[in-house]
């Protein structure tokens, strides 16, 4: 896990100093403001997707779920959530971490990020898909398990082991 701490943290760095060296770049017109807006503000998608999954993974960590950590830095899946041995409110902790994740990276870059510049309005774009996303793919397996009163299979992510 440390070496997803290690990664995502790294993302997340270079997402900050670009965007403070580069954001207000954003601002004008021509090819290398649209350049840097969509780079910087895709950059910051990425960083809204990595604490989406962190959020998830804090949450079944705090209700000490039985989680399966990848060995596959490649992955955008830090973790598989297995049904079985994990119970109907663990999975609905880890279910609503990440979605409380998504939901404050949307506030922060509405309210936080200044508006004016593409970088801003590319960031407020992939955070809103990335919530879309969540209430489309996610939100359906929590209702599942609402209704059945079990921890849904499809909560799990198969994690292929291969050495990054």
């Amino acid at each position: 896990m440390r070496r997803f701490a290690v990664r995502d943290g790294s993302i997340l760095v270079v997402s900050l100093a670009l965007w403070w060296l580069l954001a207000e770049r954003s601002a004008g017109s021509g090819w290398l403001a649209d350049f840097v807006g969509v780079a910087v503000g895709v950059l910051f998608g990425v960083s809204a997707y990595v604490l989406h999954e962190w959020g998830h993974l804090l949450g079944a960590l705090a209700t000490r779920s039985r989680v399966a950590i990848s060995h596959n830095l490649r992955s955008g899946f830090m973790f598989s959530y297995p049904s079985r041995g994990n119970s109907l409110a663990q999975f609905l902790v880890m279910s609503f971490s990440g979605f409380a994740a998504t939901a404050l990276v949307v506030w922060a870059y509405h309210v936080h990020l200044p508006d004016g510049l593409l970088a801003t309005r590319v960031a407020r774009g992939a955070s809103l898909v990335l919530a879309f996303l969540t209430l489309v793919l996610e939100f359906p397996l929590v209702l599942l398990a609402l209704r059945t009163r079990t921890v849904p299979g499809l909560a799990a992510v198969p994690i292929q082991d291969e050495a990054a």
